[in-house]
């Protein structure tokens, strides 16, 4: 299942659907939990290939906290350590 969060805000935007896409929105929402636009944000993220971006920000995030941590235990542990 594909999930984005967005952090940042978002703009309201209508469309129109037809009521065939309506139903089948609808149904796609119903079946993963979620909302209409939940489904049309990851949609159009994975079509504009946004979904990467948000996947790598994520990663990187990831890692520096993963560094972070080490550093915070190599300061508290390794006292003649020094990095100039």
């Amino acid at each position: 299942m594909y999930v984005a969060v967005h952090t940042g805000r978002v703009r309201r935007t209508n469309i129109y659907l037809s009521e065939v896409e309506q139903a089948a929105l609808d149904a796609l929402a119903t079946s993963e939990g979620r909302t209409r636009s939940e489904v049309l944000r990851s949609v159009l993220d994975r079509h504009l290939n946004l979904d990467e971006d948000a996947e790598l920000d994520s990663t990187l995030a990831d890692l520096a906290a993963e560094i972070a941590d080490i550093s915070r235990t190599l300061a508290a542990t390794e006292t003649d350590l020094r990095i100039d």
